[in-house]
């Protein structure tokens, strides 16, 4: 059987090597996620550009890592629910906010709860939502354009989840603190 090849920068695709570099100076580290899917160039390019589309939303950065650390959570996702408690916490969440949402509880914050709720609502049905849905989600003070943004963050996830299943993906060391299974600290 073929295996998926996780890529250095040296032996990915000459297509792939300028994205594998912006990785590795945005985080410090190359991302095993961006090493796979550096085989397909196109793959890590539509990643990095839709997280970088996201990253215009009106969502602040806490929150944007936070909706893609909730919805890395519903797809059982060990890879990206590290990275993003990672993320989330250097973005300023706490780690009462980022353990309640890995451990499927209720956030202790009305407005981050709202927006939890409704990322996983929409992941788990795959958008099949209904009106009533909404209505805790726009009485925290979101619009109808906060929906559309939240659904390219859901996007983003999907991708990486998805990649991150099907390569069998290991978190890499620099993520371990935040593995599945262990409490975070303020």
């Amino acid at each position: 059987m073929k295996q998926f090849v996780k890529h250095t920068i040296e032996s990915a695709p000459e297509e792939a090597k300028t994205n594998l570099e912006y990785g590795q100076k945005k985080y410090g580290m190359l991302p095993n996620l961006f090493r796979y899917m550096s085989g397909a160039p196109a793959a890590l390019d539509a990643y990095i550009n839709l997280s970088k589309i996201f990253g215009d939303t009106s969502f602040t950065v806490g929150e944007q890592h936070l909706i893609m650390l909730a919805v890395s959570v519903v797809n059982n996702c060990d890879y990206c629910t590290a990275a993003h408690t990672r993320a989330s916490k250097a973005n300023g969440m706490s780690s009462t906010i980022l353990n309640a949402v890995r451990k499927g509880k209720t956030v202790p914050d009305a407005r981050l709860n709202a927006l939890v709720e409704i990322t996983q609502k929409i992941t788990v049905t795959r958008g099949n939502i209904e009106a009533i849905d909404l209505v805790s989600f726009y009485d925290q003070g979101f619009s109808p354009e906060n929906v559309m943004e939240l659904i390219v963050g859901i996007s983003i996830k999907t991708i990486s989840n998805y990649i991150n299943h099907i390569t069998e993906n290991i978190i890499n060391d620099e993520l371990q603190p935040f593995a599945v299974g262990k409490d975070i600290e303020d």
